[in-house]
């Protein structure tokens, strides 16, 4: 069961999806389906962090977004198996021990070790699955963090199921 937020008027109810198969929103009515994410540091009720508790309409509403430096690498839609992840990033986090594992969300091999992002600047392209620690998902994140190459991160530091897959 996918729930996002419990607040009155504010709650989304439906099913995670998997690397392959549509995520589905069932509450509220019409039910619906996708396999596209948000970034959830781009909701926020400061200039560019995470905050949860203020409504969603509220935080879309009004949002300056062309004085954000660096817009080509700020992911706005991605592939996901979820539409919108309810989780802190932190450019510190691991990815996913195995390939299916349910903390994926973004980092799936939907497309031989890639995903499609929509960045804020409205270009899009592929990404590769490793690539993604270096993209600037909130105003604190660090895009040299430990799971870069410029962070120090090693081939064999990299699961299994990731390691083939191209460094960044």
């Amino acid at each position: 069961m996918l729930i996002l937020n419990g607040a009155p008027g504010n709650r989304l109810d439906g099913k995670h999806g998997s690397t392959f198969g549509a995520w589905e929103i069932t509450i509220p009515p019409p039910p619906f389906r996708g396999s596209y994410g948000f970034n959830p540091g781009l909701l926020s009720s400061g200039p560019f962090g995470f905050d949860m508790s203020v409504p969603l309409r509220t935080r879309l509403l009004g949002r300056e977004i062309f004085s954000f430096r660096g817009r080509a690498n700020i992911p706005t839609i991605l592939d996901s198996t979820r539409p919108i992840v309810k989780v802190s990033t932190s450019a510190t986090r691991g990815p996913p021990s195995y390939e299916f594992e349910e903390r994926g969300f973004f980092c799936i091999n939907r497309h031989n070790g890639h995903i499609n992002v929509l960045f804020l600047d409205w270009s899009a392209r592929k990404v590769g699955l490793k690539e993604l620690w270096t993209l600037k998902w909130g105003s604190d994140w660090d895009t040299a963090g430990p799971w870069t190459k410029a962070g120090g991160v090693q081939p064999e530091d990299w699961p299994r199921w990731m390691r083939s897959f191209k460094d960044y």
